[in-house]
């Protein structure tokens, strides 16, 4: 009985949603489609004019490894991005790019996201090319349902994995 209700829960977030228009305050730096256990989401990621902010960014960490993070949002009926949110961070090393983590948030909140990478399911950049500050990229792999994320996480009791394909397209701001 502990399996069904991840089942369901997964389903619940995973209807496909359409595309709202976002608000003026928002611009689109790029796009995000994630195939959920089946299901679409499609995602939005935008740039705050108010705040100059992205919700994209590409980072040299230690003058060594480029560090690129994509964060995609739906988009509610108002034009505010929001939940779900799926977040993919990649790490440059010894030459190759490749994928630290993935997590989707959604109704479960910031402490149980799916998850894939150290502390979820497994997960590889499958595809990625980068020309000028234009990415793009694809992983695939399986989502876990983690419990205690802002503390210890964990992988949460009864969870089956849920296979995933992220594809992305985002106009990263330049490295500093």
């Amino acid at each position: 009985m502990t399996r069904f209700f991840p089942a369901l829960a997964v389903l619940a977030l995973a209807t496909p949603l359409a595309a709202a228009d976002l608000a003026d305050r928002y611009t689109a730096m790029g796009t995000m489609t994630a195939q959920i256990g089946g299901d679409t989401l499609d995602l939005v990621i935008p740039y705050d004019t108010e705040k100059e902010r992205g919700s994209a960014e590409q980072k040299m960490i230690m003058s060594q490894f480029l560090t690129i993070n994509v964060l995609g949002m739906a988009v509610d009926e108002n034009g505010e991005p929001g939940r779900p949110m799926l977040q993919v961070t990649l790490q440059k090393h010894m030459g190759d790019m490749r994928l630290l983590s993935a997590e989707l948030f959604d109704d479960q909140g910031y402490d149980a996201p799916l998850a894939m990478g150290a502390d979820g399911g497994t997960g590889e950049l499958s595809e990625f090319t980068m020309e000028g500050d234009t990415a793009s990229g694809v992983v695939t792999g399986e989502f876990l349902r983690l419990t205690g994320y802002t503390s210890e996480p964990k992988v949460a009791e009864g969870v089956a994995p849920v296979p995933a394909r992220i594809e992305w397209r985002v106009d990263l701001p330049p490295l500093e």
